[in-house]
């Protein structure tokens, strides 16, 4: 056989076999976000999800399944609970770093995200940490006003946003109170929890 045909040949085979190491690649991508997505909804701060160890390198296979806001969306919200928002005030006074980060990650995943709807449950997140950090007294005020905002950001992107709805209304309704001891606690009232809607994570998040 000529040089020219062994190349060729050699070619093909290295191709073929990227195919199918890529193949494989997609399919456990897929999987361990299935997985992790179950974990996550029992435990929200537990370690390691949504990554994988992948055949061929680059993570070839997220960008070919185009998930990278998603997983990104799965971590802003996974930091969201990292930051202890349901905890009573003086064990949430010592959080005041993974709010900080929780923060920033929902800001930038809710810049990149898709669609209003997970623009909307985002801002709704940003407006619960930043209503729930309200105890800090130097920043009381400013924290309030963020939390209105927030709220009133996704209701407007979102208008079946129910969660979202009621942080709004309630902050409405205490506009004079500015601790995070009212709305702060029951925003949401834990319609949704921790979903994730499939692939998209459409639902990630939704409600507190």
């Amino acid at each position: 056989m000529r040089a020219p045909a062994l190349l060729a040949s050699a070619a093909g085979l290295a191709a073929g076999v990227a195919a199918v190491l890529l193949a494989l690649d997609v399919a456990r991508v897929e999987e361990r976000l299935a997985v992790d997505d179950a974990r996550f909804r029992a435990n929200p701060v537990g370690t390691g999800y949504w990554t994988s160890d992948e055949l061929l390198p680059g993570g070839l296979a997220r960008r070919v399944l185009g998930i990278a806001d998603d997983v990104e969306h799965r971590r802003a919200v996974q930091a969201f609970w990292l930051a202890g928002p349901r905890l009573p005030l003086e064990e949430r006074d010592r959080l005041v770093a993974e709010r900080a980060h929780a923060q920033r990650l929902l800001t930038r995943a809710e810049s990149a995200a898709p669609t209003p709807e997970r623009r909307a449950q985002l801002a709704n997140l940003r407006g619960v940490l930043a209503l729930v950090s309200t105890s800090e007294d130097g920043n009381r005020r400013t924290l309030a006003q963020a939390a209105a905002d927030n709220f009133s950001r996704a209701v407007q992107r979102d208008p079946g946003n129910e969660d979202a709805k009621f942080n709004l209304e309630v902050m409405l309704n205490n506009a004079d109170q500015t601790t995070g001891s009212g709305a702060g606690t029951g925003s949401g009232g834990g319609r949704k929890g921790t979903e994730f809607g499939g692939a998209a994570a459409s639902n990630a998040g939704s409600g507190y």
